[in-house]
């Protein structure tokens, strides 16, 4: 494995985790403001999602 696609993975690693944490803390604090915590949980499982297939496809 070239060093070039060992950086992009632990990108790729990193990106997930945090959007998977901010999903977490976001499922915590969602009987707060349930509007708004669906329309941002949409958004960073769909981050994540795409993230995911970004890179299965390289």
């Amino acid at each position: 494995m070239t060093q070039v696609a060992l950086n992009g993975l632990l990108v790729a690693f990193l990106l997930f985790s945090l959007l998977a944490g901010l999903a977490a803390l976001l499922l915590e604090r969602a009987a707060r403001a349930p509007g708004l915590a669906t329309i941002v949980a949409v958004i960073v499982v769909f981050g994540l999602s795409w993230g995911g297939s970004l890179l299965l496809g390289e």
